[in-house]
């Protein structure tokens, strides 16, 4: 259809155009790159807002309140009332009306944040280091080297990481505070570890990061390949 194919020409080429501006930060800050930097921000800052205004303004609050039961409408009184409260952290005068409710937000997030590092990464993660020493699950003797191997090099990794931020000393002269020979073996082993660990999240943000710009080369040669091809064939 005649629309279709205008509205990918118009489409692949504001997707070049943005690609090139994005790029031209490759030659120092500019006027493009700018432009399609405040072009995103505005652009998502105004997706996020419609999304936010629908799903959750009109379809949790209004429409239960318009035509949801009477239940529905009490339950909904309480985070109404603390939004209105929120609101007055806007004016200067009446900010201290809406400490209470940010107090609330921080204090559930943080609770949350914490509950869910624990119980979500640190536990699991204790507990999948403590069965690779589980002998009794690994069908060969191989197996089991394999499960000591990697159970032990995990554990001595995650000690010397510790050691490595342990920064407390003991010595006569309170004004030399250096670690002692035996915290400093462990911290250079912790800092070699470090350096490993953030070695290879590099690596996978640039392979991540290379993935996206052969996408994105690979569909700019795609719309010239469909421009071209209207002239040509």
């Amino acid at each position: 259809m005649p629309g279709a194919i205008q509205t990918d020409i118009i489409t692949g080429f504001l997707s070049f155009l943005f690609t090139v501006l994005i790029l031209s930060y490759v030659v120092g800050d500019n006027p493009g790159f700018r432009l399609a930097i405040h072009a995103f921000a505005g652009v998502s800052v105004g997706y996020i807002a419609v999304v936010v205004f629908r799903q959750v303004i009109v379809n949790k609050m209004f429409l239960p309140l318009v035509n949801g039961t009477m239940q529905d409408r009490i339950l909904l009184a309480f985070p109404l009332i603390m939004g209105l409260f929120l609101l007055t952290k806007m004016s200067a005068r009446f900010e201290w009306m809406g400490r209470p409710v940010v107090a609330l937000l921080v204090g559930i997030g943080t609770a949350a944040a914490v509950s869910g590092a624990v119980l979500g990464t640190l536990f699991p993660q204790v507990l999948a280091a403590a069965d690779m020493f589980d002998v009794r699950s690994s069908i060969s003797l191989g197996a089991v080297a394999g499960n000591l191997l990697t159970g032990t090099f995990a554990l001595v990794g995650t000690i010397v990481t510790l050691a490595y931020f342990q920064f407390t000393v003991r010595s006569r002269n309170n004004s030399a505070g250096k670690r002692g020979w035996f915290v400093s073996f462990f911290a250079l082993l912790g800092q070699v570890f470090i350096a490993i660990t953030l070695g290879a999240i590099f690596a996978g943000v640039l392979a991540a990061a290379l993935a996206a710009f052969v996408d994105r080369v690979q569909s700019i040669v795609l719309f010239f390949d469909q421009i071209l091809s209207k002239f040509i064939y």
